[in-house]
């Protein structure tokens, strides 16, 4: 059911001009480019913002800049991806989530390379907390719970299985029910783990606490507005162009939403805050799925048996293609791989080739 607030935002909207007529009568949809691209400015804005503020709160919280990467952080700069997801998947456009949210999490790991090639060094080259193995293979373990959910929805959808919608609901509540239990033995471990001689001194370390909270509430709030005109915005323009669902939302979607983590990660690596920016993007990487399930449970679990076969074996293919890419991120880390060809390890090489593999797919599902 669509609650008031949006059924207000979605008349507000309507109300405003949704195309202008080119020469030649070709129609562009000028009114939705300018919110994507002003929701997108707020996004990345307020998500620069967010990240220096979560290191900061997770230090005074004694959690340390890993955890504060996986959790506070990650939380914060995947609000757009949050909000954008419920509301395409409100408005039924449950391939566009599916392509966001795996979109996005390819996207991150793509992230690792940029971070890598603005190093100097080699980022696996052991200057990165092992806390992250634990973080990064709750966010695989919940790849696999997505894939298989997905699976049993187009079995059930061609006739292979009985219909049983009890068995898909597995899914969702599986990732969720996993993601909690992982992140409290993840947070056991920072607790244990924190070092109070590695705190890194930022702009808000003279900030009182109350002040430090209220300024992670505003900046989450810029984020949910601005992400709530954004996924409006690109469920029309991907059909106006008539963009395959999941690939618009691999591209539009899941690469826009994705820029809090990109300023973020960035702007860590030029401070050489390493485990913020990597503890940013896997944890980001869990908690995304996370997001999609809940979504799934708001809409019915639709997103599970309702995408469509095209759609759903899309994102099959990407949510396996990211498996792989976040398996090689995880193995170069634990071995600290120091394995470079010039300014990129071998691992980033291998993760930038993926990603454009990923993107590659789900542009063909869309032919």
């Amino acid at each position: 059911m669509v609650g008031p607030p949006f059924r207000l935002y979605r008349k507000a909207v309507s109300y405003l001009p949704q195309r202008r007529r080119l020469a030649g009568g070709i129609k562009m949809p000028v009114n939705d480019w300018i919110i994507f691209s002003v929701s997108a400015l707020f996004v990345i804005g307020a998500g620069v913002a967010i990240g220096r503020i979560s290191g900061e709160l997770g230090e005074r919280l004694g959690l340390g800049r890993a955890w504060a990467g996986a959790v506070l952080l990650s939380f914060a700069t995947t609000l757009p991806e949050l909000v954008t997801t419920v509301t395409v998947t409100l408005e039924g456009a449950y391939g566009l989530a599916l392509g966001g949210i795996l979109g996005s999490v390819v996207f991150n790991l793509f992230i690792l390379v940029l971070v890598d090639l603005a190093d100097p060094d080699p980022l696996y080259g052991g200057k990165l907390s092992k806390s992250h193995l634990s973080t990064g293979l709750l966010g695989t373990a919940l790849l696999g719970i997505l894939m298989a959910g997905l699976a049993l929805g187009v079995a059930q959808d061609r006739g292979l299985i009985p219909h049983n919608p009890e068995i898909i609901l597995a899914a969702p509540l599986g990732i969720i029910a996993l993601y909690g239990v992982g992140q409290f033995i993840l947070f056991r471990m920072a607790r244990q783990s924190f070092d109070k001689g590695m705190v890194v001194p930022t702009v808000f370390s003279k900030f009182p606490m109350w002040g430090i909270l209220a300024a992670y509430g505003a900046a989450a709030a810029i984020i949910v507005f601005a992400a709530m005109a954004l996924g409006s915005s690109v469920h029309r323009l991907s059909d106006h162009y008539g963009l395959a669902a999941t690939f618009a939302g691999a591209t539009m979607l899941g690469i826009v939403t994705s820029l809090p983590e990109i300023t973020n990660a960035l702007a860590c690596a030029r401070q050489r805050e390493y485990d913020l920016a990597v503890g940013n993007v896997l944890g980001a990487n869990a908690f995304v799925l996370v997001v999609l399930a809940g979504a799934s449970l708001i809409a019915g679990n639709r997103l599970f048996t309702g995408a469509g076969t095209a759609d759903a074996m899309s994102a099959l293919v990407m949510a396996g293609l990211a498996v792989i890419m976040q398996v090689i991120a995880l193995g170069a880390l634990a071995i600290e791989s120091t394995h470079h060809m010039k300014r990129l390890s071998a691992a980033s090489l291998i993760l930038a080739s993926l990603y454009a593999a990923t993107l590659f797919v789900s542009y063909q599902f869309g032919r």
